[in-house]
């Protein structure tokens, strides 16, 4: 499948090209990405996959996937209950940036988390939410695709961006929350914007919207390619079950847009409950770097270079460590007066 052109990046080809360096520690390894030029490259040559998820697999590729599926999660210091969420006052936020910011005392090498977690207070679907940290910053870049070169129509003309429907004059809203349909576009050449259903969207700014947050979800009519393989199992003998509830670039860049959306109705509830981190613009520019500007050392592979772009697994943890060497508020955090607008972080690379 081909890649609309706003989302390709460099090959292994391309980023060999650039001038390349290499990394032979993991500590200070998130400085040597994060000092990339724009026509700078970066080899590492050590892994970051724990060596656990190496076992009984055959390639870095399995192993990846088992890290993707089973790896490490801050799980939110959030309430525990209904009650206990309405006498809280922490936003989602305020959880994150409590949570998140634990990872500055940890030694950067020993940082392995593939995301954060948080689990519903009410309702039947009490499975844990899974956010991994690198659908963080490709659904801002999903987000300002949307906002720059797409369109829809409705009843009142043409618009840009990801087009959000509402359903919020129901009574039980405050209790049980919104739920908006989202046209949001595909990454994909050729192929039809989805629609997403959200769940379980705080949009009254009653005491309610505490716990409701915690129970958001979607529901796709056509799921992406890559949430259809995301099948995971736990150990025989793990008391956490196996079916987990995982959000996807499409799914956060629909709720961006949701906040949006009633942002300009003056509403800022949506807004203020985001159980997303918004990444700055430094963060979303060491992403970038990962996908554009770096390689890693792969001795399986039967290429004369041995070098690789990183898996999914590979750069979650990256981001993870980069929030620890560089702070939850310059990475994980979205500062309006310091980033400006999200969509218009810059997304374009040049061919080398």
């Amino acid at each position: 499948m081909t890649r609309k052109s706003f989302f390709r990046e460099r090959t292994a080809k391309d980023i060999r090209e650039l001038d390349m360096r290499q990394a032979m520690n993991p500590r200070g390894l998130v400085d040597k990405i994060a000092s990339l030029g724009a026509g700078q490259g970066l080899i590492v040559r050590v892994q970051v996959v724990p060596g656990r998820f190496y076992q009984h697999v055959e390639d870095s590729r399995e192993a990846s996937r088992k890290c993707y599926k089973h790896g490490d999660l801050v799980a939110l210091s959030q309430p525990q209950s209904q009650a206990e969420a309405y006498h809280n006052r922490d936003i989602p936020l305020a959880v994150r940036a409590r949570d998140l910011s634990q990872l500055a005392g940890m030694r950067e090498e020993e940082i392995n988390f593939t995301g954060y977690s948080f689990r519903p207070l009410q309702g039947r679907d009490r499975r844990k939410r899974v956010v991994p940290f690198v659908w963080l910053p490709e659904a801002e870049r999903l987000f300002a695709y949307a906002e720059h070169m797409t369109s829809y129509e409705d009843k009142e003309g043409v618009k840009k961006g990801i087009q959000v429907i509402p359903y919020d004059d129901a009574a039980r809203v405050s209790r049980e929350g919104a739920k908006v349909i989202c046209t949001v576009p595909s990454r994909t050449a050729k192929k039809l914007r989805y629609k997403i259903r959200l769940e379980s969207v705080p949009v009254d700014g009653t005491t309610e919207r505490r716990a409701v947050v915690w129970s958001l979800k979607s529901d796709f009519e056509a799921d992406p390619e890559h949430s259809q393989w995301n099948i995971r199992y736990t150990g025989e003998k793990d008391p956490e079950g196996s079916d987990i509830f995982t959000f996807y670039p499409h799914d956060i860049a629909a709720y961006m847009a949701t906040a949006g959306h009633y942002w300009r109705q003056h509403n800022l509830t949506p807004m203020e409950m985001n159980p997303f981190a918004v990444f700055s613009r430094r963060g979303a520019g060491f992403y970038n770097k990962l996908c554009n500007n770096v390689l890693i050392f792969d001795p399986k592979l039967s290429s004369k270079e041995k070098t690789r772009k990183l898996h999914l697994a590979e750069k979650s943890i990256l981001i993870a460590r980069a929030i620890g060497v560089f702070g939850h508020d310059e990475i994980a955090y979205w500062d309006p007066l310091r980033d400006g607008k999200v969509k218009d972080y810059d997304w374009q690379t040049s061919s080398p």
